[in-house]
């Protein structure tokens, strides 16, 4: 049978010419028939078919895992930048609110119509606000801004202090206390104004 495969094989070596030589010499030095040198090809060819089949796969499972983090990334840094420009909007709101009750406590008199609720002064607004600012996670918020937000809600909530105290003890304080309070109010509003400004130069850097 062997030997009936040999012969096979140098008729296909001389219809195929050189290859078919190099496929005889193959048979005759390994002892396999031309049959069954075919199947060990085509053997060996599948399986290189599957490792190219899977290297694809592992290719395009990689692609696609650096797709979807440059993806995650962008929109973590979406979040963080919506989170700045919100941060930017309450830091405004504080300024306004902080302005505003300064110009309603102008004098030692408007204060004390204010404690005893003949004029209105908007200290709830700023309570609220003091809450808002507590509420922001920081572990989410562009580091160049973390020291802003905790300069911001310091400034909130010293500034909501002295006005809760004042109204409270308005007829217990005296001419140099009243002073001291309007010049405290002052200050602050200076500052949480030039907090204003650091937070949208902070933003625009995050923006470019």
């Amino acid at each position: 049978m062997r030997a009936f495969g040999r012969a096979a094989g140098r008729r296909l070596g001389n219809s195929l010419g050189g290859k078919g030589r190099y496929v005889q010499t193959l048979c005759f030095m390994s002892g396999l028939t031309s049959a069954e040198w075919a199947a060990w090809v085509q053997a060996v060819g599948s399986i290189a078919a599957i490792v190219g089949a899977a290297g694809i796969a592992i290719h395009q499972a990689k692609l696609q895992h650096r797709n979807a983090l440059k993806l995650l990334a962008a929109e973590r840094q979406e979040a963080r930048l919506d989170l700045g420009k919100a941060l930017s909007v309450l830091a405004s709101n504080s300024a306004k609110a902080m302005k505003n009750i300064a110009n309603q406590l102008h004098d030692r008199e408007s204060v004390h119509n204010a404690a005893e609720g003949l004029i209105n002064c908007d200290i709830a607004e700023m309570a609220r606000i003091d809450m808002y600012l507590r509420g922001i996670p920081l572990h989410g918020v562009p580091y160049s801004l973390v020291t802003l937000i905790m300069i911001l809600g310091g400034t909130v909530r010293q500034f909501h202090e002295k006005v809760a105290m004042a109204l409270r003890l308005h007829r217990q304080m005296d001419a140099a206390m009243f002073d001291d309070f309007f010049r405290t109010m002052e200050k602050m509003n200076a500052s949480i104004e030039a907090t204003c400004r650091d937070i949208e130069k902070r933003i625009g850097e995050i923006e470019a």
